[in-house]
């Protein structure tokens, strides 16, 4: 028996997570279920014992690993090239790398010939780096505890044609409304509904 299954506490509780469930994950077929709310829970609760691991061992942030695990895999990145693939806001990024900078990890250089400034990891940043990718190995290793060969190929060629359609979508989608118009479609069918 794997060590995560050997936590688990038998079929009552299974039967309480089916009654706390939300009621669209618990549809009959389960085609027809809502997955990207099992999706966004899925990725909380790895986030919420990720984070905290990476800032009791490296002293990094949520924000601070993310931005590192970018930088150290893909560098030397523009701050335009760090928000496509983090899908963070400049601004917070901007912010981020600074005090990454500050801490002496990240560096900013501008080079002959382009525009802007590319970021790049110091020699104690591909430190970081190097322990970042050995944690992030030792977290998926207990994640997949107890999931055979078979079912994680399966599992990552569902989550390829969820991902795939997931783009098609995203490009599909018109371009995002501000706040105000936001809120106003918001009272409209707030007062529709009485």
């Amino acid at each position: 028996m794997c060590a995560i299954c050997a936590r688990r506490k038998g079929p009552e509780l299974a039967n309480e997570d089916i009654r706390r469930k939300p009621w669209f994950e618990n549809i009959d077929p389960p085609y027809r279920r809502i997955y990207g709310s099992r999706l966004f829970r899925l990725l909380s609760t790895i986030r919420r014992f990720t984070a905290p691991q990476a800032r009791r061992e490296l002293g990094l942030s949520d924000f601070e690993w993310r931005v590192m695990s970018q930088v150290g895999d893909r560098s030397p990145m523009s701050l335009n090239e760090l928000a496509a693939v983090s899908s963070h806001d400049k601004g917070q990024l901007s912010r981020g790398v600074k005090r990454l900078v500050e801490a002496g990890l990240l560096v900013r250089e501008s080079r002959r010939g382009e525009r802007g400034v590319f970021i790049s990891p110091t020699a104690a940043g591909r430190k970081v780096f190097q322990d970042l990718v050995r944690l992030a190995f030792r977290q998926n290793d207990a994640l997949i505890d107890g999931i055979t060969g078979e079912e994680l190929e399966t599992f990552s060629r569902v989550i390829e044609k969820i991902q795939a359609n997931a783009d098609i979508l995203l490009a599909d989608e018109p371009a995002p409304i501000s706040e105000e118009e936001a809120l106003a479609i918001t009272r409209k069918r707030a007062q529709t509904a009485v």
